[in-house]
């Protein structure tokens, strides 16, 4: 993302609670978050006695984390960047069952537990709502990549494979991605 800020990507890392059925199996997490470093730790598999080894990032969140939190720290600059005309991603990565979709959707008839998406949607709203001297247009476009393969979010074929192209005006995109005019939050 170019913000205004002149930071171009921040990585996050978010570390989801054990599963109900991990936790009656006994399973004990591995990965430790301090947040206030922006660090996890993990075990050395190769050396189980040592120290754990660290990896920094731009922001950690541990498995108690809210997603308003979340939110704010990750991006609602972003969303910010966006109201004021730059180009903003939120890429979300990661093997599946780690928590990817709680962190993107969330649930999104609670305000407690509304993910980035809905939540980013009602801040661009929100704002537009309070803005009297500029005309906003929103479009929406979602896609997965899985496997290597892209499918639309959002498009009437979920199974179809689309195709990354670049051209020398628009650079890259997604070709036949469905885009949707949006007027509302709900839209």
């Amino acid at each position: 993302m170019a913000s205004s800020s002149g930071e171009s990507i921040k990585v996050s890392v978010r570390c989801r609670p054990l599963f109900s059925f991990e936790q009656a199996k006994n399973f004990k997490a591995i990965v430790n978050t301090d947040e206030a470093g922006a660090e996890i730790s993990v075990p050395d598999m190769k050396n189980p006695n040592g120290p754990p080894k660290r990896y920094t990032f731009d922001a950690t969140f541990g498995p108690d984390s809210l997603q308003k939190n979340v939110y704010n720290q990750v991006a609602k600059g972003i969303v910010d960047s966006v109201l004021e005309g730059y180009n903003g991603t939120i890429f979300a990565y990661g093997q599946s069952g780690t928590g990817k979709t709680h962190t993107m959707e969330g649930k999104l008839n609670s305000e407690k537990d509304m993910g980035i998406i809905p939540r980013a949607f009602t801040h661009i709203f929100d704002s537009i709502s309070n803005s009297k001297d500029l005309d906003y247009l929103v479009r929406c476009s979602m896609f997965e990549i899985y496997k290597e393969d892209i499918y639309d979010l959002l498009g009437k074929d979920r199974d179809k494979k689309l195709e990354v192209r670049e051209q020398q005006k628009k650079g890259f995109f997604v070709k036949d991605l469905e885009e949707i005019v949006c007027k509302t939050k709900e839209d």
